[in-house]
């Protein structure tokens, strides 16, 4: 992956990447780009939001959380660049969607327990 240096346009920064990937991803980008009517590049940008948006794998979070919080850290001890300033923002903006994840999914486990305790105490099923 190659990447050149910033550029800002309406306030957002764009940094221009060049990637490889192998024939078969590249004609399927290129047939959906096509169907869409839209560039590759701008679909793969579009994919690749999406996919960020996700939650992390356990391990790519724990080492995500890891840098997270020796951020933190170094910002009350020596204080951040403003690169490290701006990976803390993210950093601190993917720990909220995981949180989030797991609070949806702990939701999700109290509404079941909530509604197996009422069919017990009422003995409905």
């Amino acid at each position: 992956m190659k990447s050149k240096e910033p550029t800002t346009n309406l306030g957002i920064t764009l940094i221009s990447l060049t990637i490889t990937v192998q024939d078969p991803l590249a004609r399927l980008l290129q047939s959906r780009a096509q169907a869409q009517k839209i560039p590759v590049d701008e679909l793969a940008s579009r994919l690749l939001e999406t996919g960020m948006q996700n939650p992390l794998e356990p391990r790519q979070w724990t080492i995500a959380n890891e840098r997270r919080m020796a951020l933190i850290d170094k910002r009350f001890n020596r204080g951040l660049t403003d690169q490290e300033q701006v990976e803390l923002q993210q950093l601190q903006e993917l720990a909220d969607r995981q949180l989030e994840e797991l609070d949806a999914l702990m939701l999700k486990d109290v509404a079941l327990m909530e509604t197996t305790a009422h069919k017990i105490l009422t003995g409905s099923e």
